[in-house]
Formats: structure tokens, sequence, C-alpha cells
């Protein structure tokens, strides 16, 4: 698991004027498969209230309640803590 942790972060992660962003796409099932890979190892993973889900029964950083939406893509509060 460590290891897809950190493709993941190596491959997604990217940090931007001193923010570190989750620069995937929603749509695209590899992305997606990524977010569930960062939630999964998180420690800090926390799902979010109904409202603002964003997949239904999932744990994915799409529906932490510590993620923030960006233009970017999304940052976390937490500051990607699994990597």
């Amino acid at each position: 698991m460590k290891n897809k942790v950190i493709e993941v972060t190596v491959k997604y992660i990217k940090e931007i004027d001193g923010i570190k962003y989750f620069t995937g796409d929603s749509s695209v099932g590899e992305d997606l498969n990524a977010t569930v890979i960062l939630a999964e190892a998180c420690p800090f993973y926390r799902e979010d209230v109904d409202e603002e889900l964003f997949l239904d029964d999932v744990v994915t950083c799409y529906n932490c309640r510590f993620r923030r939406w960006a233009h970017f893509g999304f940052s976390c509060y937490k500051d990607f803590p699994v990597g």
C-alpha cells in the first residue's frame, strides 16, 4: 500500500504557490482510484456531511471533510499527510 501511496503522491500532488493540490480529473477512473488510495491510507480522513459528498458510499478524498475545492483540483486542509 505504501508504494501505491508514494506513486499517487508523485503523480498527482503538485505544489502551486506553496499549497499542495490533487490535480487529477474526477471523471477519469485512474485519477478517481488515486483519491481512494490516498483516503484509505490517510489517518485524518473523515467523511464530509451528506450535502457535500461527491460520491455515495466511497472512501475518497473527494468525500473528505478536509478537502477544499480549488481551480487546480482540490487541496487538503491536513496537507496530504500520507506520502
